[in-house]
């Protein structure tokens, strides 16, 4: 299964053409999991995991110390407590993360610092991680961490993926027509299409959000999975925006 992980599709996209992220340009994201999973469950699937992955370029400081402080202010931001983030280096590479879980959902931080021609870029992320019960808490943090950025004139690039389970063990075709049942729910249109004797991954765009990603001068920004389980759980189905990010 891991060679079909939203990486390689990613990887195939950047082969096949020239790949661009483009956020919303009036107004930051607004979180679409709710969407995602409930068109995921009433295709027939049970929701298993959900994932929101945002991250930002910061802009270049001149001092180490300086990321210190962005990350420190950033933390306090988020309401993320300062006593839990650790330091790190590898060689020049500054990070300040931590990773901890509340309300039913892991929260990943992450700030870096790259060094480049006598400064530092920053970047932030932020990883939410859990399940269907924790939905309503995923996207408030969403919320909160994009309104923040907005208001200092950042808009994160974000990411989300739905993840769940048919009982069924499909054929590629059954495989397909269900990728197809999801489409027509959130009104997309087909770009690509990749397969085997066990996966299907189509890709495609939908005019229900705005972010997407540009191939070949169309919209995507839309990816669904489905992958037939090697033993007797039945057939995963993974359904993200703008790409899928995690292993299907």
């Amino acid at each position: 299964m891991g060679k079909w992980s939203g990486l390689l599709v990613l990887a195939l996209l950047l082969v096949t053409g020239a790949v661009y992220w483009m956020p919303a340009q009036a107004s930051e994201a607004k979180p679409v999991a709710s969407k995602l999973l409930q068109t995921l469950e009433d295709s027939g699937a049970t929701g298993v995991s959900i994932q929101v992955r945002a991250r930002v370029a910061l802009g270049e400081v001149q001092r180490q110390e300086e990321v210190t402080e962005l990350a420190k202010m950033w933390a306090k931001q988020l309401e993320i407590p300062l006593s839990l983030i650790e330091e790190s280096r590898n060689h020049d590479v500054l990070m300040y993360r931590t990773t901890y879980k509340q309300n039913g959902v892991s929260v990943r931080y992450e700030m870096t610092s790259v060094p480049e021609n006598g400064s530092f870029d920053t970047y932030l992320v932020l990883q939410l991680s859990g399940s269907r019960e924790s939905l309503l808490y995923i996207e408030q943090i969403q919320e909160t961490f994009a309104k923040a950025l907005k208001n200092a004139d950042f808009i994160p690039q974000i990411s989300t993926c739905i993840r769940g389970l048919y009982n069924v063990k499909m054929s590629v075709d059954q495989q397909g027509g269900k990728i197809m049942s999801i489409f027509a729910t959130l009104q997309a249109t087909e770009l690509e299409r990749l397969q085997d004797e066990t996966v299907v991954s189509i890709s495609g765009h939908t005019p229900m959000w705005e972010p997407f990603i540009a191939l070949n001068g169309q919209k995507m920004n839309l990816q669904v999975a489905t992958h037939r389980d090697s033993g007797n759980a039945g057939t995963w189905v993974t359904v993200g925006t703008p790409i899928i990010t995690v292993e299907y």
